[in-house]
């Protein structure tokens, strides 16, 4: 295996939305990418192209994708706003948060071609999971009311974890951890989750109350969703490390022509 370190992009998006100290709020901090670094890869941030996509052809925003992964050896979805429910058919509901529309259709084209065309690996992160989900055809809770019977969004802070989650003992997840129970406690901080996985995808884990936490691929490939934030818990927990190192030597794989397809 090569000794060069695994490019990974990481979909980026700033927000119009300010903190109390007025700063615009992104939701790839710096987090991420120091999590990339210390598995041992070398990231890049993709911007959204400058405009909403829904101006761009679907030809001038495929070749945007295209030329982006491309470059990368593996690919982050990271955290952020709700997706649109257009694109898994539906109306907005009531309980709906905040949606960006310059980030939707990149991410879901992103996916969804990492997928089918460049067959990278990937790795999703909240929101990431979810647009993974969808890109592929699977759909997500708008709002987990009625639903959840444990804390998704939790009170407590963000390295802190928060709620148990339950791995498919046959799941690749599990197979990287390594638990002897195939339990761990994460942190949470979402009001959605997936409703519907993907054809060719599997729940590789849930909470206690059912919601699912993480999907993943059915063939030997790389392309995992978690709907926890593993880039906050990554110093002090295991895991958090195990689930990172995972998407790096897939994608130095890929990076020497080994990657499963």
């Amino acid at each position: 295996m090569s000794n060069r370190r695994p490019v990974i992009g990481i979909a980026y998006a700033d927000s119009s939305v300010r903190d109390n100290e007025m700063r615009i709020r992104t939701y790839v901090s710096r987090k991420y990418f120091h999590a990339v670094q210390q598995a041992g890869g070398l990231p890049i941030l993709l911007p959204a192209p400058a405009r909403p996509a829904d101006t761009f052809t679907r030809t001038d925003l495929q070749s945007f994708i295209d030329r982006y992964l491309g470059m990368i050896d593996g690919l982050l979805l990271p955290g952020g706003e709700d997706v649109h429910p257009r694109y898994q058919g539906e109306d907005p509901a009531t309980a709906l948060d905040l949606v960006n529309p310059f980030r939707d259709e990149f991410e879901l084209g992103l996916a969804k071609t990492a997928y089918e065309l460049h067959k990278i690996p990937v790795l999703g992160i909240c929101r990431g999971c979810q647009v993974i989900a969808i890109a592929l055809g699977g759909k997500v809770h708008q709002d987990l009311g009625g639903i959840a019977r444990v804390q998704h969004s939790q009170k407590s802070p963000r390295w802190a974890v928060s709620h148990q989650v339950k791995l498919e003992s046959a799941s690749k997840l599990a197979d990287l951890f390594k638990l002897s129970n195939n339990e761990l406690f994460t942190n949470s901080f979402h009001h959605q989750a997936i409703k519907e996985v993907p054809a060719g995808f599997i729940c590789s884990a849930r909470a206690g109350d059912g919601v699912i936490e993480a999907i993943e691929c059915d063939s030997e490939r790389f392309y995992i969703g978690v709907q926890w934030h593993p880039e906050e818990t990554v110093t002090a927990d295991q895991a958090s490390r195990q689930l990172f190192a995972g998407l790096i030597e897939a994608a130095a794989r890929h990076a020497v022509g080994t990657s499963f397809n």
